[in-house]
This record gives C-alpha cells, sequence and structure tokens, in this order.
C-alpha cells in the first residue's frame, strides 16, 4: 500500500462541494473543525479526530470556521486491510506523527513503507459511532433539518412542528425513530453539539456557544457536552495540537 499526505489551508467558509476519489483517504483537521457529509449522514471532526473515507465514497467538507487539513491519500495492494466504511479515527501520537512523516517523499523507499505499515495499524474506526448524525431524507424530516442548519438554537417542540408540517405528533415522532433510529429531542441536542464543537474549536467561549445554541445556561451546555463526549468542553480541547 502506497500513503501519499498533501497539506491543505483552507478560509472560513470553505465548502468543497461534492465530489469522490479512486483512493481511500484519512482526512485530519491538524487546526480547526470540520464538518464532513456523506449520503449517509454527517461526520463531526474535531481536533484529535480524522475521517475515514474507502474508495468512491462522495463527500462534502465544510470548514465555517477556517482548517489547516492533512489528508492521506491511501491506494494499492493491502487496502482492504484498512475499515472498508466511512467513520472517525482517533489520531494516537503515532499516527499523527506517521502523518506528518509521510509529509516527506524525499526519505528512501524502505523508510516509507515501514512509516505506512506503523499509519495503516493506526487507522481504527471509533466504535460505538461518536459524532455522526444521518442524513435525514423525508420531506418532512429535511425540512426540520434545514431550519436547523439555518439556527441551531431553533426551538420548536416537536409538536409545533407536527402543527406546522399538518401530521400528528406521534406520526412525526415515529418518523424520526425510523429514519434517524433516535428521537426528535436526541437528534436536536446531537445537531447543537457539532455545531458547538465548531465554535469552541473557533475560540468562541462556552457562555456565548450555550445561549447561542439554545442550550439555556453555560451549565446546561457543559452537563449535555460530557455527558456527549465523556469531558467538559474544557478538557476536550485542552490537548489539541498546535
Amino acid at each position: 500500500m502506497d500513503v501519499e499526505v498533501e497539506h491543505r489551508s483552507y478560509p472560513p467558509g470553505f465548502a468543497s462541494g461534492w465530489h469522490s476519489h479512486d483512493f481511500a483517504q484519512l482526512i485530519y483537521p491538524s487546526q480547526g473543525v470540520m464538518t464532513i457529509r456523506t449520503r449517509s449522514g454527517t461526520w463531526i471532526v474535531p481536533p484529535l479526530r480524522a475521517c475515514w473515507l474507502p474508495a468512491s465514497a462522495e463527500h462534502h467538507v465544510e470548514a465555517p470556521f477556517g482548517l489547516e487539513m492533512l489528508s492521506a491519500y491511501c491506494s494499492g495492494p493491502g487496502l482492504d486491510r484498512l475499515p472498508a466504511k466511512s467513520g472517525i479515527v482517533q489520531v494516537s501520537g503515532l499516527l499523527r506523527e506517521s502523518i506528518l512523516a509521510l509529509q516527506n517523499r524525499m526519505r528512501p523507499a524502505r523508510q516509507h513503507r515501514a512509516i505506512v505499515v506503523v499509519f495503516a495499524g493506526e487507522v481504527r474506526l471509533l466504535t460505538p459511532t461518536q459524532l455522526h448524525l444521518p442524513t435525514l431524507r423525508s420531506p418532512k424530516l429535511s425540512r426540520i433539518a434545514a431550519a436547523w442548519r439555518r439556527d441551531p438554537a431553533d426551538g420548536r417542540t416537536l409538536e409545533e412542528w407536527a402543527r406546522e408540517l399538518g401530521v400528528a405528533p406521534r406520526t412525526l415522532a415515529r418518523e424520526f425513530q425510523k429514519e434517524a433510529r433516535i428521537t426528535f429531542t436526541q437528534y436536536r441536542t446531537e445537531f447543537r453539539l457539532q455545531a458547538a464543537i465548531e465554535r469552541l474549536a473557533a475560540n468562541h467561549s462556552v457562555t456565548t456557544v450555550a445561549y447561542d445554541l439554545g442550550f439555556g445556561s453555560p451549565s446546561n451546555f457543559i452537563a449535555m457536552f460530557r455527558k456527549a463526549t465523556g469531558v467538559t468542553p474544557a478538557a476536550y480541547f485542552r490537548d489539541t495540537p498546535t
């Protein structure tokens, strides 16, 4: 297997458009947070994480607050030993150093192959799935998702949305369970947490994020963040590489 690493910088508001590659790709935001949309769902990729995309996986990359990105393009024999589906990868110190080392194509081929072996051994999908939301495809649910993208703090309840969409609340609740496999409230909270991570990475304060995204108070936000990630917002970004 061969791996080539490319570094790129993107300004705030960057959006790549839908595309795919003939090779597999590990996308690592060395600075900033990116959102990767695939046909099956949306991944939020914060510091110390990367997104693995198999060959030919259609995706769309967004960086609302700018991004420094390292892309590891993987091809050739041995690729079948790496994950067959998209997902989030924990960027260990060893994986990060191997990505950085693979930027240097001038080193001897034997050394390059040895680093590729280390790289491949560290590419493991996190389980259970973290920071991922399935795409809402039905007309009613996609309309709700579009409203949340415009304003993550949109506080309309399930009952209010049901009235607006002309359906019974129970029917709308079942649609969420069937399509997203989580409840309306859980999906909205996860959506807001994704938006929160983007803003925190751009140095927005916890207080500003809490009120801007409809969490009610900083303490509510911190509690929900800890429940979702296992740590506080401060701890989550404490070891972000610079």
